[in-house]
């Protein structure tokens, strides 16, 4: 059994150093930018994002724009925008449909691609491989520019981001789906470390009065 679990860690290693070894330059700095973009996510205990929210889709001539606030401890967040409502504990995934007035109860890990604007730097090294694209201009400053494409097929084939140079902070983040749609969050404003009480998390259905609820576990 010692020499199967050796023989199996030096073919995982050697599998590893060779998926390395082959990746282009580009590769190469996309996954260093992202990996320190995710350092410094995971170097706060809590944020607090002001952003845009914008989904635009050309062919079905559609391009709608909102504001949004998410608060964010660990894996457990708290997200708003255009009256819809998104609540995790880290396990239990809470969305309130405004449109429908429905709460759908997801497992976590049962969601498809990104809900959050910081969502794609969680776990990027396991499901992405990255590219750095180029350096651009956003809102007069500097962006380093990287795509993400999964490993295995889902709902978005591709995320683009845009990060700091110096600080390595998200700018922007763009999902691509399948049917020409693309889902932005521009990112306004971080508040870091903020106070938040793990509540903020918890899902209270007496603050939605009247929603359908429905349990998709």
């Amino acid at each position: 059994m010692k020499n199967l679990l050796i023989t199996i860690a030096a073919a995982v290693f050697s599998f590893t150093a060779l998926s390395q070894e082959h990746q282009t330059p580009y590769e190469k700095k996309g996954s260093e930018l992202v990996k320190k973009a995710s350092k410094k996510i995971r170097s706060y205990n809590s944020l607090k994002i002001h952003f845009t929210y914008i989904m635009e889709n050309n062919e079905m001539d559609i391009k709608d724009s909102m504001q949004g606030v998410l608060y964010n401890k660990g894996k457990m967040y708290f997200m708003e925008v255009g009256g819809n409502v998104f609540i995790s504990d880290g396990e239990t995934i809470w969305n309130y449909i405004y449109e429908m007035d429905e709460v759908q109860i997801n497992y976590a890990d049962d969601i498809d691609g990104q809900l959050t604007p910081t969502a794609i730097l969680e776990d990027f090294t396991k499901h992405f491989r990255a590219t750095f694209i180029r350096q651009d201009v956003h809102n007069g400053k500097r962006v380093d520019i990287i795509d993400l494409v999964p490993d295995v097929s889902q709902a978005f084939f591709k995320y683009r981001l845009a990060l700091d140079p110096q600080s390595h902070i998200i700018v922007y983040s763009i999902a691509y789906d399948r049917h020409g749609g693309t889902f932005t969050y521009d990112i306004d404003n971080i508040e870091k470390n903020p106070t938040i009480s793990d509540e903020k998390f918890s899902f209270n259905k007496d603050d939605f009065p009247g929603a359908y609820i429905n349990d998709l576990r």
